[in-house]
């Protein structure tokens, strides 16, 4: 098992980082990591989206937890690993918002190669945090 928490800090507005969080479809606006996404059905725990990566193969995710203004977990399950990255929005005291992207790998390998694969799906992810924070900011 690999876990490991990004963060980052924004002074958007928790709601507005929400609207844009919750917008699984339009994650590509903010994503240069995503080539393509679609959800099936409305933003429900069950439902799946379809991802593609730029110059990759589709894969698709299960949204596993939905906790609206906050909240929202996908699981990947392939080659025997399962690939949980939960999206969380911790507003702070002074109006700021603390950004987390937390993703946990477990599966039938050893801890190297859960750690490989944890780093490799999740070296963007600073990044991702911090377009997500500037479109929500009007800055990008």
């Amino acid at each position: 098992m690999w876990t490991h928490t990004y963060t980052h800090r924004s002074p958007a507005d928790p709601t507005r980082l929400w609207e844009l969080l919750s917008d699984v479809d339009g994650w590509v606006h903010w994503n240069d990591g995503i080539e393509s996404i679609t959800l099936q059905g409305p933003l429900a725990v069950g439902n799946t989206f379809e991802m593609t990566p730029p110059g990759e193969e589709t894969i698709t995710s299960r949204l596993v937890e939905l906790k609206p203004p906050r909240l929202i977990s996908d699981l990947t399950e392939m080659n025997g690993l399962s690939i949980k990255v939960q999206h969380r929005l911790d507003p702070e005291p002074d109006g700021a918002t603390t950004i987390a992207f937390a993703i946990t790998v477990i599966g039938e390998v050893p801890d190297e190669v859960a750690e490989e694969v944890g780093a490799a799906v999740s070296a963007d992810f600073g990044d991702v945090m911090a377009n997500l924070a500037a479109t929500a900011e009007g800055t990008r």
